[in-house]
Protein backbone atom coordinates (compact mmCIF):
# COMPACT_ATOMS: atom_id res chain seq x y z
CA UNK A 1 0.00 0.00 0.00
CA UNK A 2 1.41 3.48 -0.85
CA UNK A 3 3.19 5.37 1.62
CA UNK A 4 3.03 9.09 2.36
CA UNK A 5 6.16 11.41 4.01
CA UNK A 6 4.80 13.87 6.83
CA UNK A 7 6.95 16.63 7.52
CA UNK A 8 6.82 18.45 10.98
CA UNK A 9 5.89 22.30 10.10
CA UNK A 10 6.93 23.64 12.96
CA UNK A 11 10.39 22.29 13.09
CA UNK A 12 11.22 21.64 9.67
CA UNK A 13 13.57 18.79 10.90
CA UNK A 14 11.92 15.81 11.73
CA UNK A 15 9.04 13.89 9.55
CA UNK A 16 6.69 10.54 9.84
CA UNK A 17 6.26 7.83 7.00
CA UNK A 18 2.66 6.30 7.34
CA UNK A 19 -0.08 4.43 5.05
CA UNK A 20 -1.95 7.33 3.09
CA UNK A 21 -5.17 6.33 4.53
CA UNK A 22 -3.70 7.72 7.71
CA UNK A 23 -3.82 11.40 6.38
CA UNK A 24 -5.47 13.80 8.61
CA UNK A 25 -4.99 11.56 11.83
CA UNK A 26 -2.25 13.50 14.47
CA UNK A 27 1.45 12.48 15.41
CA UNK A 28 4.30 13.09 17.34
CA UNK A 29 7.58 15.33 15.66
CA UNK A 30 10.29 12.81 16.72
CA UNK A 31 12.18 15.48 17.34
CA UNK A 32 10.53 18.37 18.35
CA UNK A 33 8.19 16.27 19.93
CA UNK A 34 5.46 18.54 18.28
CA UNK A 35 1.87 17.45 17.70
CA UNK A 36 0.60 17.77 14.03
CA UNK A 37 -1.87 16.47 11.50
CA UNK A 38 -0.74 14.40 8.87
CA UNK A 39 -0.20 15.72 5.70
CA UNK A 40 1.62 14.55 2.42
CA UNK A 41 4.55 16.89 1.92
CA UNK A 42 4.97 17.12 -2.05
CA UNK A 43 8.47 18.63 -1.74
CA UNK A 44 9.76 17.05 0.66
CA UNK A 45 13.42 18.39 2.09
CA UNK A 46 16.59 16.29 0.70
CA UNK A 47 17.17 14.80 4.37
CA UNK A 48 13.62 12.86 3.92
CA UNK A 49 14.68 11.56 0.52
CA UNK A 50 17.58 9.51 1.69
CA UNK A 51 17.25 5.90 2.82
CA UNK A 52 15.44 4.28 5.75
CA UNK A 53 18.53 5.63 8.19
CA UNK A 54 17.61 9.15 7.68
CA UNK A 55 16.01 11.23 10.27
CA UNK A 56 12.36 10.33 9.18
CA UNK A 57 11.00 7.63 11.28
CA UNK A 58 9.15 5.23 9.53
CA UNK A 59 5.74 4.57 11.53
CA UNK A 60 5.27 0.73 12.12
CA UNK A 61 2.83 -1.17 10.54
CA UNK A 62 -1.09 -0.89 12.12
CA UNK A 63 -3.81 -3.03 11.15
CA UNK A 64 -6.42 -1.54 10.30
CA UNK A 65 -9.11 -1.75 12.50
CA UNK A 66 -12.15 -3.60 11.25
CA UNK A 67 -15.44 -1.02 11.46
CA UNK A 68 -19.01 -1.97 10.28
CA UNK A 69 -20.32 -1.57 7.01
CA UNK A 70 -21.42 1.93 7.43
CA UNK A 71 -18.23 3.04 8.35
CA UNK A 72 -15.14 1.51 6.06
CA UNK A 73 -15.51 4.46 3.96
CA UNK A 74 -14.93 6.74 6.80
CA UNK A 75 -10.81 7.90 7.21
CA UNK A 76 -9.02 6.56 9.85
CA UNK A 77 -5.07 7.40 11.11
CA UNK A 78 -3.36 4.25 12.00
CA UNK A 79 0.53 5.26 11.90
CA UNK A 80 3.23 5.00 14.18
CA UNK A 81 3.10 4.80 17.89
CA UNK A 82 3.47 8.45 17.66
CA UNK A 83 0.38 8.24 15.67
CA UNK A 84 -2.81 9.56 17.36
CA UNK A 85 -5.64 7.49 16.05
CA UNK A 86 -9.09 9.40 15.82
CA UNK A 87 -11.99 7.79 16.69
CA UNK A 88 -13.96 5.60 14.72
CA UNK A 89 -17.64 7.17 13.21
CA UNK A 90 -20.31 4.70 14.36
CA UNK A 91 -22.95 3.65 12.27
CA UNK A 92 -26.39 5.57 12.50
CA UNK A 93 -27.93 2.67 13.75
CA UNK A 94 -25.31 2.47 16.81
CA UNK A 95 -25.83 6.20 17.63
CA UNK A 96 -27.61 6.90 20.90
CA UNK A 97 -30.75 8.01 20.39
CA UNK A 98 -31.98 11.38 22.43
CA UNK A 99 -34.03 11.43 25.19
CA UNK A 100 -37.32 11.68 24.54
CA UNK A 101 -39.29 14.45 26.28
CA UNK A 102 -42.69 14.83 26.47
CA UNK A 103 -44.52 18.29 27.23
CA UNK A 104 -46.70 18.20 30.62
CA UNK A 105 -50.31 17.28 29.34
CA UNK A 106 -53.14 19.76 30.61
CA UNK A 107 -56.80 18.75 30.91
CA UNK A 108 -58.68 21.66 28.81
CA UNK A 109 -61.35 23.79 31.14
CA UNK A 110 -64.52 22.73 31.50
CA UNK A 111 -67.06 24.33 29.93
CA UNK A 112 -69.00 26.51 31.38
CA UNK A 113 -73.08 25.73 32.65
CA UNK A 114 -74.89 28.15 30.23
CA UNK A 115 -77.84 26.72 31.95
CA UNK A 116 -76.45 28.69 35.72
CA UNK A 117 -75.17 31.49 33.77
CA UNK A 118 -78.79 32.30 32.82
CA UNK A 119 -80.31 31.79 36.31
CA UNK A 120 -78.01 34.09 37.56
CA UNK A 121 -79.02 36.54 35.64
CA UNK A 122 -82.38 36.15 36.16
CA UNK A 123 -81.59 36.66 39.38
CA UNK A 124 -79.68 39.78 38.75
CA UNK A 125 -82.63 41.31 37.05
CA UNK A 126 -84.53 41.10 40.50
CA UNK A 127 -82.58 44.43 41.90
CA UNK A 128 -82.88 46.79 38.65
CA UNK A 129 -86.81 45.71 38.39
CA UNK A 130 -87.11 46.38 42.19
CA UNK A 131 -85.11 50.51 41.70
CA UNK A 132 -86.75 50.68 38.47
CA UNK A 133 -90.19 50.56 40.08
CA UNK A 134 -89.19 54.30 41.82
CA UNK A 135 -88.77 55.99 38.68
CA UNK A 136 -90.82 57.61 36.23
CA UNK A 137 -92.59 55.42 34.40
CA UNK A 138 -91.06 52.81 36.42
CA UNK A 139 -94.02 50.54 36.42
CA UNK A 140 -93.79 49.60 33.12
CA UNK A 141 -89.68 49.57 33.12
CA UNK A 142 -90.16 47.13 36.46
CA UNK A 143 -92.61 44.85 34.73
CA UNK A 144 -90.18 44.86 31.23
CA UNK A 145 -87.50 43.50 34.05
CA UNK A 146 -89.43 41.19 35.67
CA UNK A 147 -91.02 39.40 32.64
CA UNK A 148 -87.67 39.04 31.01
CA UNK A 149 -86.34 37.67 34.85
CA UNK A 150 -89.33 35.06 34.73
CA UNK A 151 -88.76 34.03 31.22
CA UNK A 152 -85.28 33.65 31.79
CA UNK A 153 -85.97 31.57 35.15
CA UNK A 154 -88.57 29.16 33.65
CA UNK A 155 -86.02 28.02 30.44
CA UNK A 156 -83.27 27.08 33.38
CA UNK A 157 -86.07 24.75 34.37
CA UNK A 158 -84.78 22.37 31.64
CA UNK A 159 -81.28 21.87 33.25
CA UNK A 160 -79.91 19.91 36.14
CA UNK A 161 -78.64 20.65 39.39
CA UNK A 162 -77.70 24.10 40.41
CA UNK A 163 -79.05 25.92 37.48
CA UNK A 164 -82.64 24.29 37.96
CA UNK A 165 -82.68 25.74 41.68
CA UNK A 166 -81.66 29.26 40.78
CA UNK A 167 -83.63 29.13 37.68
CA UNK A 168 -86.77 28.17 39.88
CA UNK A 169 -85.82 30.56 42.51
CA UNK A 170 -85.60 33.32 39.95
CA UNK A 171 -88.83 32.84 38.53
CA UNK A 172 -90.47 32.82 41.71
CA UNK A 173 -89.19 35.85 42.74
CA UNK A 174 -90.27 37.69 39.57
CA UNK A 175 -93.59 36.05 39.50
CA UNK A 176 -93.70 37.72 42.95
CA UNK A 177 -92.65 41.43 41.69
CA UNK A 178 -95.31 40.89 38.38
CA UNK A 179 -98.46 40.40 40.65
CA UNK A 180 -97.41 43.19 43.16
CA UNK A 181 -96.59 46.27 40.10
CA UNK A 182 -100.14 44.71 38.69
CA UNK A 183 -102.66 44.09 41.70
CA UNK A 184 -100.82 45.63 45.13
CA UNK A 185 -99.33 48.65 43.51
CA UNK A 186 -99.45 50.54 46.77
CA UNK A 187 -96.65 48.11 48.03
CA UNK A 188 -94.34 50.30 46.00
CA UNK A 189 -95.72 53.91 46.26
CA UNK A 190 -97.76 53.63 43.03
CA UNK A 191 -101.46 53.74 42.18
CA UNK A 192 -103.32 50.92 40.93
CA UNK A 193 -103.42 50.71 37.27
CA UNK A 194 -106.36 52.29 35.45
CA UNK A 195 -108.10 49.21 34.80
CA UNK A 196 -108.89 49.44 38.51
CA UNK A 197 -109.71 53.23 38.97
CA UNK A 198 -110.73 54.69 42.39
CA UNK A 199 -114.42 55.77 43.03
CA UNK A 200 -115.94 58.16 41.05
CA UNK A 201 -115.88 60.50 44.38
CA UNK A 202 -112.59 60.34 45.40
CA UNK A 203 -111.01 61.72 42.06
CA UNK A 204 -110.82 64.75 44.03
CA UNK A 205 -109.21 66.43 47.43
CA UNK A 206 -110.08 63.61 49.53
CA UNK A 207 -108.52 62.31 53.26
CA UNK A 208 -106.12 59.39 53.53
CA UNK A 209 -105.94 57.74 57.00
CA UNK A 210 -102.16 57.86 57.99
CA UNK A 211 -102.17 53.92 59.56
CA UNK A 212 -104.46 52.32 56.99
CA UNK A 213 -104.15 54.24 54.04
CA UNK A 214 -107.88 54.19 53.62
CA UNK A 215 -109.56 57.16 51.27
CA UNK A 216 -112.60 59.34 52.94
CA UNK A 217 -114.19 61.48 50.77
CA UNK A 218 -113.86 65.70 52.02
CA UNK A 219 -115.44 69.27 51.75
CA UNK A 220 -113.00 72.15 50.58
CA UNK A 221 -114.20 73.68 54.23
CA UNK A 222 -113.41 70.67 55.95
CA UNK A 223 -109.90 70.81 58.42
CA UNK A 224 -108.32 67.53 58.68
CA UNK A 225 -106.96 66.58 61.70
CA UNK A 226 -103.10 65.89 60.94
CA UNK A 227 -102.51 63.72 63.55
CA UNK A 228 -104.52 61.04 61.66
CA UNK A 229 -104.82 61.58 58.39
CA UNK A 230 -103.20 62.93 55.16
CA UNK A 231 -104.84 65.39 52.59
CA UNK A 232 -104.56 63.90 48.87
CA UNK A 233 -105.79 65.07 45.45
CA UNK A 234 -104.79 62.97 42.05
CA UNK A 235 -100.94 62.33 43.10
CA UNK A 236 -99.90 64.56 45.47
CA UNK A 237 -100.31 63.93 49.02
CA UNK A 238 -99.95 66.39 51.72
CA UNK A 239 -98.69 65.31 55.58
CA UNK A 240 -98.34 68.11 58.30
CA UNK A 241 -96.60 67.83 61.75
CA UNK A 242 -96.34 70.71 64.50
CA UNK A 243 -94.31 71.51 67.87
CA UNK A 244 -93.15 73.80 69.64
CA UNK A 245 -89.81 74.30 71.45
CA UNK A 246 -86.47 75.76 71.47
CA UNK A 247 -84.40 75.69 68.01
CA UNK A 248 -81.13 74.67 67.36
CA UNK A 249 -79.75 77.29 64.87
CA UNK A 250 -76.76 76.48 62.58
CA UNK A 251 -74.35 79.84 62.10
CA UNK A 252 -70.92 81.08 60.31
CA UNK A 253 -68.45 77.63 59.94
CA UNK A 254 -70.85 75.15 60.92
CA UNK A 255 -71.77 76.96 64.56
CA UNK A 256 -74.22 75.54 66.71
CA UNK A 257 -76.62 77.15 69.03
CA UNK A 258 -79.98 76.55 70.87
CA UNK A 259 -82.74 79.31 71.18
CA UNK A 260 -83.95 80.34 74.52
CA UNK A 261 -87.37 81.15 73.36
CA UNK A 262 -89.57 77.98 71.83
CA UNK A 263 -91.15 78.38 68.37
CA UNK A 264 -93.74 77.15 66.50
CA UNK A 265 -92.10 74.33 63.86
CA UNK A 266 -94.19 73.19 60.91
CA UNK A 267 -92.89 70.18 59.19
CA UNK A 268 -95.08 69.91 55.94
CA UNK A 269 -94.35 66.79 53.65
CA UNK A 270 -95.64 66.72 49.61
CA UNK A 271 -95.74 63.71 48.31
CA UNK A 272 -95.50 62.29 44.66
CA UNK A 273 -97.75 58.56 44.75
CA UNK A 274 -97.79 58.15 41.43
CA UNK A 275 -95.88 55.78 38.83
CA UNK A 276 -94.98 57.98 35.49
CA UNK A 277 -94.58 61.69 36.04
CA UNK A 278 -92.74 64.10 37.99
CA UNK A 279 -94.31 66.43 40.63
CA UNK A 280 -93.64 69.88 39.92
CA UNK A 281 -93.92 72.29 43.30
CA UNK A 282 -93.72 75.53 43.63
CA UNK A 283 -93.95 78.41 46.36
CA UNK A 284 -94.07 77.12 49.88
CA UNK A 285 -94.06 73.30 48.67
CA UNK A 286 -90.56 73.90 47.58
CA UNK A 287 -89.19 76.01 50.32
CA UNK A 288 -89.23 78.49 47.96
CA UNK A 289 -91.39 81.59 50.16
CA UNK A 290 -93.67 81.47 52.66
CA UNK A 291 -96.62 82.99 50.47
CA UNK A 292 -99.86 80.94 50.65
CA UNK A 293 -99.16 79.62 54.02
CA UNK A 294 -101.57 81.23 56.61
CA UNK A 295 -100.89 79.62 60.77
CA UNK A 296 -103.44 80.89 63.24
CA UNK A 297 -103.82 79.81 67.21
CA UNK A 298 -106.88 78.36 68.76
CA UNK A 299 -108.67 81.87 68.86
CA UNK A 300 -108.04 82.30 65.27
CA UNK A 301 -105.40 84.81 65.63
CA UNK A 302 -102.62 84.32 62.54
CA UNK A 303 -98.97 83.75 63.95
CA UNK A 304 -96.16 85.17 62.45
CA UNK A 305 -92.73 83.90 60.78
CA UNK A 306 -90.02 83.60 62.70
CA UNK A 307 -86.96 86.07 62.04
CA UNK A 308 -83.34 85.24 63.11
CA UNK A 309 -79.59 86.81 62.61
CA UNK A 310 -78.90 87.00 59.33
CA UNK A 311 -75.98 84.68 59.94
CA UNK A 312 -78.44 81.92 61.90
CA UNK A 313 -80.67 80.01 60.73
CA UNK A 314 -83.12 76.99 61.40
CA UNK A 315 -83.50 73.41 59.97
CA UNK A 316 -85.13 74.44 56.59
CA UNK A 317 -86.18 70.57 55.71
CA UNK A 318 -85.68 68.77 52.64
CA UNK A 319 -87.51 70.97 49.67
CA UNK A 320 -87.49 70.38 45.83
CA UNK A 321 -89.06 71.95 42.81
CA UNK A 322 -89.73 68.43 41.51
CA UNK A 323 -90.79 65.59 43.37
CA UNK A 324 -90.26 61.97 41.13
CA UNK A 325 -92.85 59.08 41.95
CA UNK A 326 -92.64 57.73 45.40
CA UNK A 327 -90.43 60.67 46.33
CA UNK A 328 -91.38 63.58 49.21
CA UNK A 329 -90.05 67.56 49.35
CA UNK A 330 -90.16 68.26 53.00
CA UNK A 331 -90.31 72.04 54.15
CA UNK A 332 -89.73 73.19 58.09
CA UNK A 333 -91.16 76.44 58.71
CA UNK A 334 -91.01 78.24 61.64
CA UNK A 335 -93.33 80.47 63.40
CA UNK A 336 -93.61 82.82 66.47
CA UNK A 337 -94.69 80.40 69.71
CA UNK A 338 -99.00 79.84 69.91
CA UNK A 339 -100.26 80.71 73.56
CA UNK A 340 -99.14 78.74 76.35
CA UNK A 341 -103.01 77.41 76.63
CA UNK A 342 -103.65 76.93 72.65
CA UNK A 343 -103.24 72.89 71.82
CA UNK A 344 -103.53 73.11 68.21
CA UNK A 345 -103.37 75.34 65.52
CA UNK A 346 -104.93 75.64 62.13
CA UNK A 347 -102.40 75.80 58.92
CA UNK A 348 -104.22 76.89 55.45
CA UNK A 349 -102.11 76.30 52.50
CA UNK A 350 -102.65 77.60 48.98
CA UNK A 351 -103.26 74.54 46.87
CA UNK A 352 -101.57 76.41 43.73
CA UNK A 353 -97.95 75.36 45.36
CA UNK A 354 -99.12 71.46 44.66
CA UNK A 355 -101.44 72.02 41.54
CA UNK A 356 -104.58 71.62 43.31
CA UNK A 357 -107.29 74.34 43.17
CA UNK A 358 -108.56 74.25 46.69
CA UNK A 359 -107.43 75.32 49.92
CA UNK A 360 -105.30 72.59 51.73
CA UNK A 361 -106.72 72.82 55.57
CA UNK A 362 -105.61 71.04 58.94
CA UNK A 363 -105.89 71.25 62.61
CA UNK A 364 -102.78 70.32 64.34
CA UNK A 365 -101.92 69.52 67.36
CA UNK A 366 -98.37 69.96 68.64
CA UNK A 367 -95.78 68.48 70.95
CA UNK A 368 -94.37 70.39 73.50
CA UNK A 369 -91.05 69.04 73.48
CA UNK A 370 -89.85 70.71 70.50
CA UNK A 371 -89.66 67.50 68.43
CA UNK A 372 -92.26 65.96 65.35
CA UNK A 373 -95.00 63.46 67.20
Amino acid sequence: MPTIIAICPYCRAGGVRAKNYAVGASATCPKCKSNFTLMPEDDPPDWAKGSAEASVLSAPPVEKPKLPAAAETQPTAAALSDVTEPSPVLPAELKPKPAVTTAPSFDPPAPADMGLVFALLAFILVGPAVLASQLPYGRIIALVFAAGGLVGGLLCLGAEGKARVAGLGAAALHFLGIVALLFLPSWLGHYPSSSDEKPEELKGPHAVDLNSGAPAPISPTDWLNASTVSWQSGNVRVTVRAAVGPLELSGPKGAKRTTKEPYLRLAIRVRNTGFEHELPLSGWAAGQSTDGVRVLDASDRPLKIAAFESAWAPERGKPTTGALPGHTSEVVLVFAPPPAKSEFVRVQLSGAAVGAPDEIRFRAGFSARGSFP
